[in-house]
């Protein structure tokens, strides 16, 4: 019997910024019973991607995995790919910004193994056509894609696993079909099962590839029912030394090296079926090969809120000049919020978990600060389309702050802290309509929160010309509102102020009709203070009075002059006040996520963030106005 070459191995990934509560479970279910079970049988080989982020950790909590990992390098057991250090989708970077996350990984494992990877790893297979030219001058020979995903594309039969090449401006690089499950759902079978399998359905293949996700082996234990998951992968590779003389397990790089032809292709763009699967309200049609992967989160608002700045701030990293230190720790704080995972929900939650999005926008705001050398930073407001939607929007830039304002709805949709390093707009609202942004403006019936007559957060303000300078800018709207005797035509003028670790908003609404019109004015502020709930510490102001709420609590209250938001240890975050009462609405929201990599983590509740509304009860007589107004101090 002719033996089959296996090519087995396992890509490894974790989100910046993830809690090292889920790193240890990884470790201890995952990469060390995997990497110590293999180590006790050296003639069965392996090819491992660990992204930077699962390097530095284990390097920090674990260095015994290290020296593991040198030593069967050095015995030529294990082959380590390279790839980007953050594990990004590489379609959404820029040129400089793959090369760099390529290198930055490289010269990590030339550092630490004393090689370099001859072999790139794709997360989530993540294809775009420029990556053959990247790779190449990166000195990666091949890469991997899913076999059935080509097969789909009908570039090659279902079940044919032979290299394949491919090129761009004549760089060539070889491609590995590679096993992917069918549904990422259902928990895989043991690596021995997978190969008997698919030698029974196509057996005159000489070749199979297996990489298989880290994060999905605890899954893959749990299913087994042994007792431990050391015990599965000993069974595994136990199996593969047993059946040597049938099935061979082989390196990647030493089968590329002696590759000297092998079918041409091209493939404008590819993603992991389980990314499809589960991905980021995908079109019916699908994204995974019929459209680029930039698609499939256009309509997720966080996600592409954070693509967004990612541009924004790589831009301002490409403009820095002459300091190649300053420069070298801005790119390097820009690739820490470029993880794949913040794009998509992922086995731990990705986007989803606020930790992760708090620690990437972190990590912008972090090198954005450090492009803002002192002298040649000048503060104030510019007009930008940083969201490229066609229509520029208000940014203010200082040393403290950033706020950036939409003229839909003349609201604010981000609010960077540098003290705190903090994006205080960084929600996440799963269910489609329910606003992302502050200061969003609303009219409600007089004496509550209970009927909506107007929301003005989808319409479009204009931008006073004679209001406008370095420190303040306003925005108008006229439209008309329902009152008891028909409709009031109604004149408002939102006023931004901004000063040290301030902003202060002032609402002027006038009523143009020749009707009374009475009303609840509402100003709707959407903020994440915090990664937890629990974190967080709510109060009411009231004169010189602070009342605490219950942890937790939604609260509705009425003659209120401020709010304060500090942690639990009684750090100052923000404190908002008024220069007349208000009514107060207080609700936080909260959402479950199923994890399929853990039992531990199957379900948790995750805080998304909190909505406060401040209202005014309002009478205006024909040809009145009042004014109401928000002041927001930011602590640190």
């Amino acid at each position: 019997m002719q033996i089959t070459n296996i090519i087995l191995g396992t890509f490894n990934t974790m989100p910046e910024a993830c809690s090292d509560k889920l790193f240890e479970s990884t470790y201890q279910r995952s990469w060390r019973p995997f990497l110590s079970s293999l180590y006790k049988f050296q003639n069965v080989s392996a090819v491992l991607y660990y992204s930077g982020t699962v390097f530095q950790w284990i390097e920090e909590h674990h260095p015994e995995f290290i020296l593991l990992l040198e030593e069967m390098a050095g015995r030529k057991q294990i082959e380590i790919l390279g790839g980007g250090f953050f594990n990004p989708f590489f379609p959404l970077l820029q040129p400089s910004d793959k090369i760099g996350q390529i290198e930055m990984l490289t010269t990590y494992l030339r550092k630490t193994f004393g090689r370099r990877p001859t072999g790139g790893w794709l997360y989530e297979y993540s294809w775009d056509p420029s990556l053959p030219f990247v790779f190449r001058n990166a000195g990666f020979s091949y890469s991997f894609l899913p076999q059935r995903r080509l097969a789909e594309a009908g570039l090659i039969p279902l079940g044919r696993f032979g290299p394949l090449l491919t090129e761009d401006q004549r760089k060539v690089l070889y491609i590995f079909p590679t096993f992917e499950p069918e549904n990422a759902q259902i928990p895989l079978w043991p690596f021995e099962a997978i190969v008997e399998s698919l030698k029974v359905d196509y057996p005159e293949e000489g070749l199979f590839s297996l990489m298989l996700d880290g994060q999905s082996l605890p899954a893959m234990w749990e299913a087994s029912g042994l007792e431990s998951p050391d015990l599965l992968f000993e069974k595994s590779f136990a199996w593969f030394q047993k059946n040597c003389l049938y099935f061979e397990t082989v390196m990647a790089k030493e089968w590329a090296k002696n590759l000297r032809a092998a079918p041409p292709f091209y493939l404008s763009s590819c993603v992991s079926t389980r990314v499809e699967q589960e991905g980021m309200k995908a079109r019916q049609a699908g994204f995974g090969l019929a459209c680029p992967i930039k698609q499939s989160f256009i309509d997720n608002e966080p996600a592409k809120r954070l693509y967004d700045k990612m541009c924004h701030v790589h831009n301002l990293t490409s403009l820095l000049r002459g300091d190649k230190a300053r420069k070298k720790s801005a790119q390097e704080d820009l690739w820490k919020a470029q993880s794949g995972e913040l794009f998509w929900k992922s086995n731990f939650g990705g986007l989803r978990r606020p930790e992760v999005r708090l620690g990437a926008y972190r990590s912008l705001i972090e090198a954005e600060r450090t492009t803002r050398m002192h002298g040649t930073f000048s503060p104030g407001i510019l007009l930008d389309d940083i969201d490229c939607d066609g229509v520029r929007e208000i940014l203010y830039q200082a040393a403290d702050l950033n706020c950036y304002i939409h003229e839909k709805g003349g609201s604010v949709f981000e609010i960077d802290s540098f003290r705190n390093k903090q994006d205080l707009c960084a929600i996440y609202m799963s269910a489609t309509g329910e606003s992302q942004h502050s200061f969003v403006d609303a009219f409600y019936g007089y004496g509550s929160f209970d009927t909506t007559l107007a929301n003005l957060g989808n319409l479009n303000y204009t931008i006073s010309e004679k209001d406008k300078g370095p420190q303040k800018i306003s925005l108008l709207r006229e439209f008309a509102l329902k009152v008891e005797e028909g409709l009031a035509g109604i004149s408002l003028k939102k006023s931004y102020l901004f000063q040290k670790h301030s902003i202060s908003a002032d609402v002027e609404i006038l009523n143009k009709s020749t009707r009374e019109a009475k009303f609840r004015f509402v100003s709707e502020l959407n903020l994440q203070p915090a990664a937890s709930l629990g974190e967080l510490a709510f109060s009411v102001l009231k004169g010189r009075d602070r009342i605490e709420f219950p942890q937790g609590a939604t609260n509705s209250l009425e003659s209120i002059d401020g709010l304060a938001i500090r942690t639990s240890q009684g750090k100052e975050i923000l404190e908002i006040r008024s220069d007349k009462a208000f009514f107060l609405a207080l609700d936080h929201f909260e959402d479950r996520i199923s994890s399929s990599y853990s039992g531990e983590y199957k379900e948790e509740t995750l805080y998304q963030g909190t909505r406060i509304r401040f209202g005014w009860d309002l009478v205006l007589e024909p040809d009145t106005q009042s004014i109401c107004s928000l002041s927001l101090h930011f602590g640190g």
